[in-house]
């Protein structure tokens, strides 16, 4: 079992670097992790030859001076790469704008998702974000009836249909073959997309599912701290 970790920023130089400390340094992401890699979307040159000085460790999916892609393009290109990088398994999913609560056990999170390839994702729960998530209380509590929880004894986990985020998650190398969509809410429409279509290793659409680690009760696994977004195309 292989993880690459895949960092996507957009030129938020500050919060690139808390992180970096928080997933890269801190110790808080434990498991297989074979490679590193970091997608820049900001298509500037000159920061991205001060992020691979300041960050070897992290290989950079560029092609030099490339423009911006925006939100849908750089997953497009993240993913392009990645679909050719056949010494890894699964990917773990982040923007530059999280910061992880407690220790992340990857290992665990991929055993889960071999022995359940329904499973299209497993994401980490953020604090409530927006106005309905805040009344709610968080994202799970806010329809608290479509997630099922489940166990296999070992680990716990919410199963649901509701969507596919790109907020910190590990799923399998082949989702990229999926290809992401093009234009406006491109997130959502690829969630919709597996929803309807099934997964590029043979589940069908009616039978996946999407997944957030830990229990009900867990709360909060990462922080979002990007109060202003600087890529485009959301």
């Amino acid at each position: 079992m292989k993880i690459a970790v895949l960092i996507m920023t957009d030129g938020r130089e500050e919060l690139l670097a808390r992180t970096v400390r928080s997933v890269v340094w801190d110790g808080n992401l434990s498991g297989p992790i074979h490679r590193w890699f970091l997608h820049d979307d900001s298509g500037d040159e000159i920061l991205r030859a001060r992020l691979a000085n300041r960050w070897p460790r992290l290989n950079q999916l560029n092609d030099g001076d490339s423009p911006r892609r925006g939100f849908d393009g750089a997953i497009t290109h993240a993913w392009s790469w990645l679909a050719q990088v056949d010494d890894i398994d699964f990917v773990f999913h982040l923007e530059d704008d999280f910061l992880l609560n407690r220790p992340v056990d990857l290992r665990a999170m991929a055993e889960v998702l071999t022995a359940r390839p329904y499973l299209a994702q497993l994401a980490l729960r953020r604090q409530p974000w927006n106005d309905a998530e805040r009344a709610a209380g968080g994202i799970v509590e806010q329809h608290p009836g479509d997630y099922a929880q489940m166990t296999d004894g070992q680990h716990t986990w919410l199963e649901h249909r509701r969507f596919f985020t790109t907020n910190p998650s590990l799923y399998r190398r082949e989702l990229c073959a999926a290809g992401w969509p093009a234009g406006a809410e491109s997130e959502g429409r690829f969630g919709l997309g597996l929803l309807r279509d099934g997964l590029p290793w043979g589940v069908p659409g009616p039978d996946i599912r999407f997944g957030f680690w830990g229990s009900r009760q867990s709360g909060e696994w990462v922080e979002h701290i990007g109060v202003q977004r600087a890529g485009v195309g959301y």
